[in-house]
């Protein structure tokens, strides 16, 4: 007696590229909180890379298969990639346009409140001692 191989058919092709495509972009956003935890703040590019590779194999799948998951699955992943991409335009610092000082240049006038809410200015820096002053243009 002989039997007859049938070929398997795939029940639902592109099933992987979905799972791909939600997995990308929520790798990027677990990486980018686990960058915030340990303090190392620098730009998440990989932020919409990564959401923009998952759109791709959402596109994939649906080019296997097509069905209206798998489109709202796009739409998604395209909508989280642009609001990826807003958030990393938002996260960049304006271009610095203030005046530079050489070594030795006198420092200009200014008054200000130092973090413990005391007047500070720049008759605070005259005297015999070196000082220096650090500006910060971060954001928090």
């Amino acid at each position: 007696m002989t039997t007859t191989s049938t070929v398997q058919l795939r029940r639902y092709p592109g099933r992987l590229f979905i799972a791909l495509g939600f997995a990308l972009p929520a790798l990027g956003i677990a990486a980018y909180a686990v960058q915030i935890v340990v303090d190392h703040l620098k730009t998440p590019w990989y932020l919409p890379i990564s959401g923009l590779l998952g759109a791709a194999c959402a596109a994939i799948a649906l080019g296997q298969a097509r069905s209206f998951w798998r489109v709202l699955a796009l739409i998604l992943l395209v909508l989280l990639t642009g609001l990826e991409g807003a958030f990393l335009y938002a996260m960049r610092l304006p271009p610095y346009t203030g005046t530079q000082l050489a070594a030795g240049k006198s420092f200009p006038a200014f008054a200000t409140l130092s973090s413990d809410g005391t007047s500070f200015s720049q008759i605070d820096l005259e005297g015999d001692r070196d000082t220096v002053m650090v500006f910060f243009r971060g954001r928090w």
